[in-house]
């Protein structure tokens, strides 16, 4: 059984709908929802379709909170405004059982624009060459191998940086299709370039040791 885990707050305004895509490719295994503190509609939606927890706000924290609650021999870690082609279920199983330790899904980001058609390109080559899976494409690992590596690091952003890291450490990674699907709201709302070189500085300044929490401020 596979143990989906979202960390939620405030995402009552596309957590019905990525839920209720969601759903009917769960048959069988686990969705656990965990809210770090949300004052919308996010609690009530989350009820409809799973199991919903409270841990102390934080993506990691939440994370892990997660997959401390759940019973999968699998843990699948998602955000709210993503979801999956049919069949991706199917391909995180089989990739466990060919013997990779974790990996993510082929992304695609729901927007027109060309300039979200290279930013895919770039994810899937930073996922599948250099082994860095961020949330947004989804990250799948073996309930076993999460606490060997130690679940995510206790940071306020990059927690995927660290996790990659001691994934990478553990064997062999891959990149699953049929994919995730992305919702562009991130890149609508600040705009695609600026979101773009946002996200490149903070990863850029990641990699030169500044504290996570002036990097969460910078991305605030």
């Amino acid at each position: 059984m596979i143990s989906v885990i979202i960390p939620v707050l405030n995402e009552a305004k596309i957590l019905d709908q990525s839920l209720c895509r969601l759903k009917t490719q769960l048959q069988g295994h686990e969705l656990i929802i965990v809210d770090g503190g949300s004052t919308d509609d996010t609690p009530l939606i989350a009820k409809k379709y799973g199991q919903l927890i409270s841990a102390e706000r934080g993506r990691a924290r939440q994370l892990n909170t997660g997959a401390a609650a759940g019973t999968g021999n699998i843990l699948l870690f998602l955000h709210a405004d993503v979801w999956l082609d049919p069949g991706a279920i199917e391909g995180v199983e089989a990739a466990i059982s060919a013997g990779y330790v974790g990996g993510a899904f082929k992304q695609r980001i729901e927007g027109k624009h060309f300039l979200y058609r290279l930013i895919e390109r770039g994810a899937n080559f930073r996922a599948r060459r250099l082994r860095v899976f961020y949330g947004d494409g989804g990250i799948f690992i073996s309930r076993l191998d999460f606490y060997r590596i130690g679940g995510f690091p206790d940071i306020p952003i990059m927690e995927e940086m660290g996790f990659s890291r001691r994934l990478r450490q553990l064997g062999k990674t891959t990149l699953v299709a049929p994919g995730i699907h992305i919702s562009p709201r991130r890149w609508e709302q600040s705009g695609i370039v600026r979101t773009t070189l946002t996200n490149w500085l903070i990863t850029f300044l990641y990699f030169l040791r500044v504290p996570p929490s002036q990097l969460a401020k910078l991305y605030r």
